[in-house]
Order: structure tokens, then C-alpha cells, then sequence
């Protein structure tokens, strides 16, 4: 009985496994702080992917042509070393909650980008879900910072402007690692040089961050590990498995629609885990954030990274 929806528990586990990543990584972020966590995060995932790939091919890196290479690189660069910069700030400032829903802005975008500057085909449809993805995301936006966030207005407002870049650079990722997938690479294997490229450069970005940066209080590294680690697991690895999995099982626009449920799932977590109250227009506006992305993955679909 089970394998026959098997897909379907894919798509449902994706999104779970991203809420379980999502607040994961807020807690390390909180530890030990974005830039810390971004350095230790990208350089574990590409030592673990690496190690994968090696043992199950016999190389370090996939052979590819230096185009192919170098459209994977600028994604990793851009998609990983400075998006996922911008993504874990703004988790702790804006919480889980909140960041989850704003990257549902990230489909809409790449799709402008793929039309715009590469020339890919967008119905009405597709157009259709990104007014209503962004109508989703503004009107829980409207409401103002949710109860529970114990940041300044300030912080929170630089928190959502970071979850906006964050969104943007997951959207140009996506678009480039497109490009290089072309060459014919396995999933695996582009995520290897997009995990190297950015593990490269996170190290010389997170010395200059952390030249000035204030020194963390005793045992706060030890306390973050155990977070990041399951972050780790449950985002880039678990996580990607899981998603490739539902979309080699179901229709593009199924896949889509059940992977992407992270905001919705994330309310009831975030009730229990930070107390925030689950609001009419929180409720309301993930709905409608995702019922846009779903039909954009439906008109043009557009693959997603993890958080």
C-alpha cells in the first residue's frame, strides 16, 4: 500500500524536514551567529556531499566542461555563500516563521529571471501565481512583526530586507545551477561543485565578517553543534533526497505543491516551540503564498533549493 505513494510521503517529508532545518538553524544562528553558522554549515554539507559522491563514483568532483563548472560555481557563490548569509540573519531576527514564508517569493523570481534574461517560456498562469504568492506574503507582512520576536522594529524591518535578498539569490542559484545541469550532470554532482564552490568562498567572507565581531560566550559553539548538525542532516541532505525522490514520482506540479507546504507546516511548530500565536492573517497568508507557488509549478515549474 505504502509504495504506491511513495512520491507522495516524499513531498511530505520534504517539508517537514525543511521546518525541522528552518529551526535548526535559527537555534544555532542564535548561539553562535550567522556568519559562524554559515562557515560551519557550508563546510560540513560540502565534506559530506563530497565524501558521497567520491564513494559512490570514485571522484572528488564530476567531470564537466569550465561553462558548465562555472555557471554551478556562480549559483554556489551566490545561492549558498551570500543567500544563505542574508537567510540565517534574517532567521534570527525574523524567525523561522516568518523567513519561510518570504522565501516562497524565491520561485516567482526565478521564473522573471529565466524569462528575462534567458528566455524561457511564462503562461498566465505562471503569472497568475506569482500575484498571488506575493499577495500571500504582503498581507502577512501588513500585520507588522509577530507577537513573540523579541528583536527591535528595526531589526525586524533589516531582518525582512535580508529575507528579500535571501529569496532573491536562492532564485538567481536556481537559474544558474539550471544552466549547468544542462551539461548532463547528476543532481548529486552539480550540488558538489555548487557546496564546493560556495564552502571556498564562505571561509575569506567569514574572516573579514568576523575580524571585529564579539567573542561568543563559553560553550556556546558546543551548544550550537547539536542543532547545526541536525540542521544539516535534515536540510541539504535529508531534505534533498526526499524532494529529488517525490519529483522523480509524481508530476512536477504535485511534487511542488507538497514540498512547498513549509509555511503551513511551520505555524503549529512555531506555536508550540516559541509560543507564537497562529494569527487569522499568518494562517490566511501562507495559504495563499503557497497556493501561488503551486500554480507556478504547475504553468512553469521551477526546482528549489534547501534551507
Amino acid at each position: 500500500m505504502l509504495e504506491k505513494h511513495v512520491g507522495e510521503l516524499a513531498g511530505l517529508a520534504t517539508a517537514a524536514l525543511w521546518v525541522v532545518s528552518s529551526l535548526s538553524f535559527t537555534a544555532a544562528g542564535q548561539r553562535i551567529g550567522a556568519t559562524r553558522l554559515n562557515l560551519l554549515r557550508t563546510v560540513a554539507a560540502a565534506a559530506i556531499l563530497t565524501s558521497v559522491h567520491v564513494l559512490f563514483t570514485g571522484r572528488l568532483l564530476p567531470d564537466v566542461g569550465w561553462g558548465a563548472a562555472g555557471w554551478l560555481m556562480a549559483s554556489g557563490i551566490l545561492g549558498l555563500t551570500i543567500g544563505d548569509q542574508f537567510l540565517f540573519t534574517a532567521y534570527v531576527l525574523v524567525g523561522p516563521r516568518t523567513m519561510s514564508l518570504l522565501m516562497t517569493l524565491a520561485p516567482s523570481m526565478a521564473a522573471v529571471l529565466a524569462f528575462t534574461v534567458f528566455g524561457q517560456g511564462m503562461g498566465w498562469l505562471s503569472v497568475g501565481g506569482m500575484a498571488v504568492t506575493t499577495a500571500g506574503v504582503a498581507w502577512v507582512v501588513a500585520g507588522g512583526r509577530p507577537s513573540g520576536r523579541v528583536v527591535s522594529m528595526e531589526d525586524f524591518r533589516r531582518g525582512m530586507w535580508l529575507g528579500v535578498g535571501a529569496a532573491a539569490c536562492q532564485a538567481i542559484g536556481v537559474v544558474l545551477s539550471k544552466q549547468g545541469l544542462e551539461a548532463g550532470l547528476t543532481p548529486l554532482g552539480a550540488l558538489c561543485w555548487r557546496m564546493n564552490a560556495a564552502a571556498i568562498t564562505i571561509v575569506p567572507l567569514a574572516a573579514w565578517t568576523l575580524r571585529s565581531a564579539v567573542p561568543l560566550r563559553p560553550g556556546a559553539t558546543r551548544a550550537a553543534l547539536s542543532p547545526m548538525a541536525l540542521g544539516v542532516l535534515s536540510g541539504p541532505l535529508l531534505g534533498v533526497y526526499c524532494s529529488m525522490v517525490a519529483v522523480d514520482r509524481l508530476s512536477v506540479g504535485v511534487a511542488a505543491t507538497l514540498t512547498q507546504l513549509v509555511p503551513v507546516f511551520i505555524l503549529p511548530v512555531s506555536r508550540i516551540l516559541h509560543k507564537e500565536p497562529i494569527s487569522t492573517r499568518a494562517l490566511v497568508g501562507a495559504i495563499i503564498a503557497v497556493a501561488g507557488v503551486c500554480l507556478l509549478a504547475v504553468d512553469s515549474p521551477v526546482p528549489q533549493k534547501t534551507p
